[in-house]
């Protein structure tokens, strides 16, 4: 790395036409300067990843003196032109620093005392107690995608493998898709977005409520492919969702709602604690 810090600094010195560098009072080489701010190399070297070749170091301090050198004119630009009032932003960082200390503890109190074990009786009470909190806003399906080519597409045989799904079905089907199918899916029988189907066909689906309750198929022929989707079940638009589609979505809910519990006691422990040590006082 001190090798490569060599390097740069003669990169940069002949990008900027000087022979030598200047010296801060401290004795560090002055990398840049912007009126009275100054990049000194120590606080270069510092911002440099480790472990590059020599010529991405010298890549990379270019292009951090080029941010640095940007940055302070910015700033000298903003520091001449806004009103005094409007540089004033001591509130606006006591007010981060609070929050952020904060937070901080708050994660502290989390880590050490939110009680993460969930059960499958937690997830199922969750979801059988708050209905309102699992209405789809989407459409989601389980579902077969097939694609062939049209010639070898023996459409009645797919769709009677496709309708069964039993043991039987499933391997004919594996195996015809194995060496016909130039697109197979069946999604580990997984709810998923309808969305993910209508984009694999090359068909516009404009009611999409009136195709999955038809007949349980969709499909079409584009060029030499035949497409074809076998819709196993469906929830529309304002229906429940699922268990299954949502319950790994309600372990999160649950232990958020947890740790919004525990910081809510923690606020009301504390204030009771200023309170009973008279170290607050409101006045009327």
């Amino acid at each position: 790395m001190k090798r490569d810090f060599y390097l740069i600094i003669v990169v940069f010195s002949l990008l900027s036409g000087c022979t030598y560098f200047s010296r801060s009072s401290s004795g560090d080489v002055v990398v840049a300067k912007v009126g009275d701010k100054l990049l000194l190399r120590k606080e270069l070297a510092s911002a440099l990843q480790g472990g590059i070749t020599k010529t991405d170091s010298v890549n990379q301090a270019k292009d951090y003196i080029q941010r640095w050198t940007k940055q302070e004119l910015m700033l000298r630009m903003a520091e001449e032109n806004l009103a005094d009032d409007q540089k004033d932003v001591q509130r606006e960082l006591d007010e981060y620093r609070t929050s952020l200390i904060i937070h901080r503890y708050q994660q502290q109190l989390i880590s050490q005392k939110l009680d993460t074990v969930l059960t499958a009786t937690d997830i199922r009470q969750f979801y059988d107690l708050n209905p309102q909190k699992f209405i789809l806003d989407q459409h989601i399906v389980k579902a077969i995608y097939i694609e062939v080519p049209k010639n070898v597409a023996k459409v009645d045989q797919l769709k009677r493998w496709m309708s069964t799904l039993d043991d039987k079905s499933r391997t004919e089907l594996e195996k015809y898709s194995f060496q016909y199918a130039t697109k197979f899916d069946y999604f580990n029988e997984q709810w998923i977005d309808f969305s993910l189907i209508r984009s694999r066909i090359p068909v516009s689906i404009t009611s999409p409520d009136a195709a999955l309750q038809r007949n349980g198929f969709i499909e079409t022929y584009e060029g030499n492919k035949y497409y074809l989707v076998a819709i196993k079940d469906y929830r529309l638009i304002g229906d429940k969702a699922p268990f299954e589609f949502v319950k790994d979505r309600i372990a999160n809910l649950i232990l958020n709602n947890r740790k919004m519990e525990l910081i809510d006691e923690l606020q009301k422990n504390i204030y009771q604690k200023g309170k009973d040590q008279n170290l607050f006082k409101i006045t009327d």
